[in-house]
């Protein structure tokens, strides 16, 4: 009889039997190569649902073409929606491998799932290309339109990972850019097609968007190097006057460019001023473009009386930006800002009983 306790443990029944966590990729090397399957949380994670909720822009098609009562007009901007979703998904991964590094050394980014090493950059490559893939078959599928459109933002968003981020101006537009692709596949998925004022009014409105952003992040890249200054003068007993000092921070803050870091580098080509100027011109040209949408576009000029509920909720965003110093989570802040929510709700209210039940109070 065989007494060696690890053929024992071996064939043990009442052990609980392990399942390796890791599949081979080659047993012909002498090292095996591993490959992990992700774990759901860190799948999801890593597909990033939560940012999904830009591909609502895909529906602009039955909102604004009036053809919310059409099943079939619903189901094609809803798919729009998916196929959208899943090139999202894909472009965000390709930037997270891309940006790997850069992530590991962001305190908050570090956590994602390729930074952090909890999913490997070979899965996270399949899971993309898949991705990809489908969104690609599947947009075809819906017309030739719809799928340039994904390509097209595909190809913008590939641009932006590998340049455009890196350059000022550029890497807003480029996130722009990758709205109007949203909102022209919603249109086109419909054989439509969208008017001039309302591409120009998504343009800007997502400019601003990209601007207040940029300007939150660069602000927290201030506020950190003034803290790092103020603990370094304590340590060295300057003796500076406290107010000279506030004062030379304060002037730090206001004027200075975001100092050369390896996490967001187009930083350093911005000043809170200059940003603040960008956010005005497109705060200002996304209201005109909205209003002119109103009268312009062959619609029901009472359309006119949604204008201030636009104006208070980009003037409110602003503010929010601005004053609270808010803003590096767009899409969070959105979910979670109950003035904005109620600004659009009213607003979406306003417009679909002025669209839908014809109310004629202008000439």
């Amino acid at each position: 009889m065989d007494h060696n306790p690890a053929a024992q443990a071996k064939t043990d029944p009442t052990e609980p039997l392990e399942l390796p966590v890791e599949l081979p990729l080659a047993l012909s090397e002498p090292s095996l190569k591993t490959i992990k399957l992700p774990h759901p949380p860190n799948l999801i994670q890593l597909l990033r649902p939560h940012q999904w909720t830009k591909n609502l822009f895909c529906l602009a098609g039955v909102v604004f073409g009036g053809r919310l009562l059409e099943p079939r007009a619903i189901l094609l901007d809803c798919l729009t929606v998916v196929v959208f979703s899943a090139m999202a998904s894909a472009v965000y991964i390709f930037n997270d491998i891309q940006d790997i590094e850069r992530d590991r050394r962001h305190p908050k980014k570090c956590f994602r799932p390729i930074a952090s090493g909890q999913i490997r950059i070979q899965s996270a490559s399949l899971i993309g290309s898949g991705l990809a893939l489908f969104a690609l078959l599947g947009s075809y599928s819906l017309g030739l339109a719809t799928f340039m459109c994904v390509l097209g933002y595909g190809i913008n968003n590939i641009a932006y990972s590998l340049k455009l981020k890196h350059i000022p101006l550029f890497d807003v537009n480029c996130i722009a850019l990758g709205f109007v692709f949203r909102l022209l596949a919603g249109i086109y998925v419909l054989d439509d097609k969208p008017t001039a004022w309302i591409v120009l009014c998504t343009f800007f409105l997502t400019l601003f968007l990209g601007f207040a952003k940029r300007r939150a992040e660069l602000l927290a890249l201030l506020r950190d190097d003034i803290s790092q200054e103020l603990i370094r003068s304590k340590q060295e007993e300057s003796a500076e006057a406290p107010e000279s000092v506030a004062d030379l921070f304060y002037l730090q803050l206001i004027y200075q460019r975001g100092r050369v870091n390896k996490q967001r580098p187009v930083l350093a080509q911005y000043t809170l001023p200059y940003l603040d100027s960008l956010l005005n011109s497109t705060a200002t040209i996304t209201i005109m473009c909205y209003a002119l949408f109103t009268i312009s576009s062959g619609k029901n000029p009472s359309l006119v009386i949604t204008v201030p509920i636009v104006y208070y909720a980009v003037m409110h965003y602003k503010r929010v930006v601005t004053v609270l110093a808010f803003g590096e989570e767009p899409d969070q802040l959105l979910l979670k800002d109950n003035s904005i929510k109620i600004s659009l709700l009213v607003w979406l209210i306003s417009y679909l009983l002025i669209l839908y039940f014809d109310l004629q109070l202008f000439k």
